[in-house]
């Protein structure tokens, strides 16, 4: 029985499973409404419970909007778009300062790094770790966990000078344990891309065959010349994971429910603006706030705008004004 007790559990660790426990936890609280804000994959939970249980929502934001009605191979396509723009912007900044190693303009500066990837492939770069060295898939895998972060771009710049020109990964490395929660002794303090990987292929209905999925992969090189290679095929993954999805992708209304304020980041290149656009559209009260900015959401990182914005929201129930754009 305990050999096949995991195997049962991933049946039920979809959205609409996560939206009724989390209901189950506002009632053992004793709360009558439920006050809730949700970052990324959180909006979908969120929007999710709204639908659910209009009667039971209180003050709720979504941050970073996932758009229900998409695909997989659509969401795929949409975010990489949003990285290999992301990249784009982070080159143009980097250039715009003293120490960045990537010369020319924009699109020779992301030929630079594409370049640089492409080395790591056959020569992995040394770093202080004798048995560590950075590897094509770590190197990836830093690049895009800073384009999360715009306020961390001059920490890969630094990365980026010191093994592009000093031959040394160090910093590179550290940057993709952190975004991977590696710890010294080489364990890992966290499951999250596992268990997105598992909830994802339960929200999303397999669609499509062998040669729909290399059309789609064609286009994610298109769309994505740099990361687009290592995006693809989550339906392949899904139909081979052992657990069906009966998931429809559709619109979330959420008829009933108290006003919802979706928070979109104009730069954000995981969840793209105009998924934050389309749940606010969706929503029967939503409300859209826009932070133009980069990275992936706004709240806590965007200025004093969006915190007085959402604060006042949260804790007093004013929304923002219609419309309401913050830059900076």
């Amino acid at each position: 029985m305990r050999g096949q007790y995991p195997a049962d559990l991933l049946d039920h660790v979809d959205t609409i499973s996560t939206a009724r426990d989390l209901d189950m936890l506002r009632a053992v609280v004793g709360e009558d409404v439920l006050t809730y804000l949700g970052y990324s994959y959180g909006t979908y939970l969120g929007a999710t419970y709204a639908e659910l249980f209009p009667g039971n929502v209180g003050r709720m934001v979504l941050d970073g909007a996932i758009e229900p009605t998409l695909s997989a191979g659509e969401t795929t396509l949409a975010q990489a778009a949003g990285f290999e723009n992301a990249l784009r912007t982070y080159v143009e900044d980097c250039q715009s300062g003293d120490k960045c190693p990537l010369h020319g303009d924009v699109d020779a500066g992301v030929a630079q790094i594409q370049d640089f990837l492409k080395v790591t492939k056959g020569a992995p770069i040394p770093t202080s770790d004798p048995d560590r060295p950075l590897t094509y898939s770590l190197a990836e895998s830093a690049i895009l966990g800073i384009m999360y972060q715009s306020e961390s771009w001059s920490v890969l710049t630094e990365a980026l000078d010191q093994a592009m020109n000093q031959d040394d990964g160090t910093l590179l490395l550290f940057i993709s344990d952190l975004f991977a929660s590696r710890e010294d002794d080489g364990s890992y303090s966290g499951n999250g891309d596992e268990a997105i990987n598992a909830i994802n292929c339960l929200d999303h209905p397999v669609e499509g065959d062998a040669d729909s999925w290399a059309a789609e992969h064609a286009q994610l090189e298109e769309a994505s010349p740099t990361f687009g290679a290592d995006l693809g095929y989550s339906d392949l993954f899904c139909q081979t994971w052992g657990h069906e999805s009966t998931r429809e992708r559709a619109a979330i209304h959420a008829t009933g429910a108290a006003p919802i304020l979706v928070v979109g980041t104009t730069g954000d290149p995981a969840t793209p603006y105009a998924w934050s656009q389309s749940l606010a559209e969706q929503l029967d009260d939503g409300h859209l706030l826009t932070w133009e900015g980069n990275g992936h959401t706004a709240y806590g990182r965007a200025g004093d705008c969006v915190t007085t914005a959402v604060d006042d929201y949260l804790l007093a129930g004013v929304l923002p004004e219609a419309g309401l754009t913050c830059r900076g």
